[in-house]
């Protein structure tokens, strides 16, 4: 089923096509499978094939029935333009995410679980309030009669559905959760989740102005501040999560090519947390999940095996930095010359700043390897033929090098982005950033990072994103 609706959505990705149709009859709840909904839709079932893949023997018993309904969620949310259909979607979406979080069943995590769930609940409270009060003024719950609705209502559905999206400041939930999940939730959770409310925020900012100049000033906000958070956190999973919320304020800032910038970071984003920890930290918590017996807690997975995810690892993170020769170029490209020009010097900054991120991201994965597997790097005939051997030994293998090979063949979908000033501008971004992380190094994020993620913690900050973004299309006007 996956693999059919990948086929079957990645022929139209970057085409006009569209499809439109309506249930229950005449009047009933309306659907459009376009151009905004082509992409989300490729990019959540390839990262359910990926989790599905690599993390087959971890699943607890109702894992794939949580997904099925995940996926039924995420379909209804990328190709609805009914806004009570959206609120149905997004709320399935967030008792499915709840469990993804609770998942590992201790806790922390169940206390992350019922924040996300009553927060996203008052988030989506506010979302209700505003589509009731465009109701009152357009007798319509479709997208397109928005145009007539008040500020005040505009205001409050956009809040809700950034925070479903994870966006500043409505994403601060998105790095507690993604540090404490087990790897394939928060592979699920970045890849998928976290998309769902980026369709109907990009089909409202190419109707209404008013909203899409405002996502841009929201866009940029989320892109420098949570990227600066990033860069400071020295926690892995936490840095993962705030660059997940620098990453997509970057995607909303262009209407157009939302949907495919969240598409491939969606993507990455869960091949960089199925690879994140090692493999013999991998198989421990295999083993502790499963209750299985402590024979093997010790044991490490062949190097070669290792080496592989290693290299998916940093594959995938050159392509969030946008590294020339991956798909990440591409969709980065996109946006940046569909922007505002008075935004693209700041799009700029966030670019450094997320590769002095996974610069840093890159050094800590390739330092723990050697130091687990020293003893083992060293070279000759038939250990090179025994590692090669072992890359092709595991089924997981091969899903790791298809994706890495992806990666690389999607960068060619558009050659006229390749050219010699955006290859060096990339290039020369990536070689800055390594500098800065080693300028940064030894700052931690702890004395200025907790003070504030506690005030305007997800109950809060809905409502101070719907009260800002009121006060900019009545009085600031940015």
């Amino acid at each position: 089923m996956l693999l059919g609706y990948a086929a079957a959505s990645f022929q139209y990705i970057g085409t006009d096509v569209a499809y439109q149709f309506t249930l229950v009859g005449e009047g009933g709840i309306q659907f459009s499978v376009d151009a905004y909904s082509f992409p989300l839709i490729f990019g959540s079932c390839i990262t359910l094939l990926i989790v599905f893949g690599l993390f087959l023997k971890r699943f607890s018993h109702y894992y794939y029935q949580i997904c099925l309904v995940l996926l039924t969620a995420l379909l209804i949310s990328f190709t609805t333009v009914d806004l009570v259909s959206m609120f149905i979607s997004l709320e399935l979406l967030g008792f499915s995410a709840f469990l993804l979080i609770a998942d590992r069943n201790d806790k922390k995590s169940l206390f992350n679980a019922f924040q996300y769930l009553i927060g996203g609940g008052i988030a989506m409270l506010i979302y209700l309030i505003g589509v009731v009060q465009a109701f009152t003024f357009t007798g319509s719950f479709l997208l397109e009669d928005l145009v007539k609705a008040p500020e005040t209502a505009l205001c409050l559905i956009v809040a809700g559905l950034l925070t479903k999206s994870g966006v500043f400041l409505c994403g601060l939930w998105v790095p507690n959760i993604y540090s404490h999940a087990n790897c394939q939730s928060s592979a699920v959770l970045a890849g998928c989740v976290t998309c769902a409310g980026i369709a109907p925020i990009a089909r409202m900012s190419q109707i209404l102005n008013p909203i899409s100049d405002s996502m841009v000033v929201i866009g940029v906000i989320s892109a420098v501040i949570a990227a600066i958070y990033a860069v400071f956190e020295r926690e892995s999973g936490r840095a993962l999560g705030w660059s997940s919320v620098s990453q997509l304020g970057i995607a909303i800032l262009s209407p157009t090519y939302a949907c495919s910038y969240a598409m491939q970071h969606g993507i990455c984003k869960a091949l960089l947390f199925s690879t994140l920890v090692s493999g013999s930290q991998s198989s421990q918590s295999e083993e502790s999940l499963s209750h299985a017996t402590n024979h093997n807690l010790g044991s490490k997975i062949p190097p070669a095996q290792e080496l592989m995810r290693v290299v998916v690892f940093i594959v995938a993170s050159l392509s969030i930095m946008g590294f020339p020769l991956l798909a990440g170029f591409i969709t980065k490209n996109w946006v940046k010359y569909d922007i505002p020009y008075e935004a693209k010097i700041i799009f700029a900054t966030t670019t450094l700043l997320t590769s002095t991120v996974y610069a840093r991201l890159i050094f800590d994965r390739l330092s723990t390897f050697i130091k687990q597997y020293r003893r083992d790097l060293s070279l000759s005939s038939s250990r090179l033929l025994k590692y090669f051997r072992d890359i092709f030994a595991t089924p997981t293998n091969y899903i790791l090098l298809i994706s890495v090979v992806s990666l690389v063949v999607a960068s060619f979908t558009a050659p006229e982005l390749v050219t010699f000033t955006s290859v060096q501008s990339a290039v020369i971004s990536a070689i800055l950033g390594g500098i800065l992380f080693v300028s940064v190094v030894g700052i931690q994020a702890d004395e200025f990072v907790k003070p504030i993620t506690r005030t305007l913690d997800l109950v809060g900050a809905p409502f101070l994103v719907a009260a800002l973004l009121l006060a900019n299309l009545i009085y600031l006007k940015i």
